[in-house]
């Protein structure tokens, strides 16, 4: 049985699921979270799904020791290849991200979206059915980006170099005039602002963060922590060392990272 005052889980691969993380701070401050980074084994867009349901188990498993009330698996590639293998083995609500591919192909003017993610979610069941089901009706513009993921994780600072990385990654979608493009990873989110002046203001970006955190919410709604107190964050990693800078540096402060 599920207590309020019990804490949620959320994990990704690396720094991505922070943007996750975020946005459920934001809209439930009160609450306890844990956060994971499997950041020994990041990327996972390039795994195996085998492996990658390996590593979500073990890191599911984890959180469970800490008796969190639901699980967020805060990456598209971990949700496509695990999250129902979850579901079938824990009663606790186990939330789970896709691309917004929805809101994007509902908002679109010109019919034409970019969606940018990593090629185990675009390689994925799970986004072929969300690719039958909205994709039809617009000029879907798909692309594979592993450098993002790789710069958010490892760059201590974008310097003119990447920046023209970023801007080739966009070339497709700029060459296609899309109007609308889908952040198809968490780790994308970190680079919003750039991304944004590259494709300029005729183009909406879509992420996950604040659609699953109000989905969350509404899974809990009868098992949120009834205190007023802001509520604590515990961070693990799966390396420590690895992640101590990134994690100082997209949340803006020092924070004490365990190992897991």
């Amino acid at each position: 049985m599920i207590n309020n005052n019990q804490p949620i889980g959320i994990f990704d691969s690396g720094v991505g699921g922070l943007t996750v993380l975020k946005a459920i701070h934001k809209l439930m401050p009160n609450e306890d979270l844990i956060y994971v980074a499997d950041s020994e084994f990041v990327p996972y867009g390039n795994k195996s799904e085998q492996k990658i349901e390996e590593r979500v188990m073990a890191i599911a498993e984890h959180l469970i020791t800490k008796q969190v009330k639901a699980i967020v698996v805060a990456c598209n590639t971990a949700t496509a290849a695990a999250a129902n293998t979850l579901r079938e083995k824990y009663s606790i609500p186990i939330i789970g991200l896709e691309p917004a591919l929805k809101p994007a192909s509902e908002s679109t003017e010109c019919h034409r979206v970019g969606l940018l993610a990593t090629q185990s979610t675009l390689d994925s069941q799970k986004y072929q059915e969300l690719k039958s089901k909205y994709g039809k009706q617009i000029q879907l513009v798909e692309k594979a980006s592993p450098l993002f993921v790789e710069l958010v994780e490892t760059a201590p600072e974008i310097t003119e170099t990447e920046m023209l990385l970023i801007e080739k990654e966009l070339i497709p979608f700029k060459e296609a005039k899309i109007d609308s493009l889908v952040l198809g990873c968490t780790h994308y989110p970190f680079l919003t602002n750039l991304i944004s002046t590259i494709m300029g203001t005729g183009v909406t970006l879509f992420e996950s963060g604040l659609p699953v955190a109000i989905e969350v919410k509404r899974r809990l709604q009868d098992n949120l922590h009834p205190q007023k107190n802001i509520g604590q964050i515990e961070y693990y990693s799966s390396d420590v060392q690895k992640s101590q800078a990134v994690f100082n540096r997209l949340l803006e402060k020092t924070v004490v990272i365990k190992a897991f």
